[in-house]
């Protein structure tokens, strides 16, 4: 399940066959084409958090929009949504070890 799903997020290549997006086969995408297509139109949730431990929670949910381009307002405004419909508004000032594994 984890090659597939590194596969279909185009983290790993396969080795056999071909994986087309949009018609153009992945093998034959550029390392930055395949980052802008994971950037633009995936969203990955990893079984190992990959938290960054010196940053709040809230920092956290920011960093994608980070390399999105996003403005510093917007990014905060939506992380902090993002954290509230989770039940973590009052978690946003937390670092990762401050927070329980479900809450990671």
């Amino acid at each position: 399940k984890s090659t597939l799903m590194n596969i279909l997020g185009c983290l790993d290549r396969p080795s056999a066959g071909s994986y087309r997006i949009a018609g153009r086969d992945t093998r034959e995408l550029e390392p930055d084409e395949l980052a802008e297509l994971r950037r633009e139109h995936f969203g990955f949730i990893f079984q190992r958090y990959h938290l960054l431990s010196t940053l709040t929670a809230v920092e956290n949910v920011e960093i994608p929009a980070v390399y999105a381009g996003g403005d510093r307002r917007s990014r905060r405004e939506r992380a902090l949504d993002l954290l509230g419909r989770l039940g973590l508004g009052d978690r946003t000032g937390h670092r990762p070890s401050q927070l329980s594994g479900g809450q990671q």
